[in-house]
């Protein structure tokens, strides 16, 4: 997959006190309005203000992993409807020390939210594979890598809307990456997952489950602490 670029110029200094509780429900009501308004299909209303939350966040000083994983996922989601591609590539490629939506990336890589938050990125993950610039072999492998756990969580969990929609996705996914007919031994996953699901998905539209609700675990304050940058120069290439 593409690596990332490193900047030459030097980064913006980045908060790096641990926020308030205070500040945080009050960031988290202002991520759990966006997160309707996307809801409600007004996806660039709720674009503006996840990019106000992160200017906000910024301008107070102080961090907080799960709030940065909400805001991040809720702008790589709301980019994505918006079909502003780059710009949500952007945000995935972002580094940690040169940004908070890295950090969010980082976050959200490192499980600072809920299961159900880690599904969507999943999700997103995948269909943003078939996006960039790399083999088709290698895209299909990350396809094939993120979509799996997504079924193993709606197995699991029984979700039969979310299987349904995963694998909807899964196929549309490898259509693309191959422009048509795929491999059988790309497919013998994705074949694995409808067999024991019972049905034949047909296909329809790409689509993404809704995200949890901005409300962070009470344990999560001994679980979220964001790693000083300097230990994190560089995250390589997308796996």
């Amino acid at each position: 997959m593409s690596a990332k670029v490193l900047k030459t110029a030097k980064s913006p200094e980045l908060p790096r006190n641990q926020m308030s509780d205070k500040l945080l429900a009050q960031f988290c009501e202002m991520g759990q309005k966006a997160d309707e308004a996307l809801k409600g299909g007004r996806t660039k209303e709720a674009l503006l203000a996840y990019q106000g939350i992160i200017k906000k966040v910024e301008d107070s000083g102080e961090l907080d992993s799960y709030l940065l994983a909400k805001v991040t996922l809720g702008a790589l989601r709301a980019h994505t409807k918006l079909a502003n591609f780059k710009e949500a590539i952007d945000i995935w490629n972002a580094h940690m020390d040169e940004s908070l939506w890295g950090i969010g990336i980082y976050a959200l890589e490192n499980a600072q939210t809920r299961i159900e938050d880690l599904v969507v990125y999943d999700m997103l993950c995948a269909f943003l594979h078939t996006m960039i610039d790399g083999s088709r072999d290698q895209s299909a492998k990350a396809v094939n890598l993120y979509m799996s756990r997504v079924c193993e969580y709606a197995e699991e969990t029984g979700e039969r809307a979310l299987m349904v929609q995963a694998l909807a996705n899964w196929k549309a996914h490898l259509k693309e990456i191959y422009q048509g007919s795929i491999p059988q031994p790309v497919a013998a996953e994705l074949i694995h997952f409808e067999r024991a699901f019972g049905e034949t998905v047909k296909p329809r539209q790409i689509d993404f489950p809704l995200p949890s609700a901005w409300e962070r675990p009470s344990s999560f304050r001994e679980t979220s602490t964001v790693v000083s940058k300097k230990s994190l120069t560089s995250r390589g290439k997308k796996r």
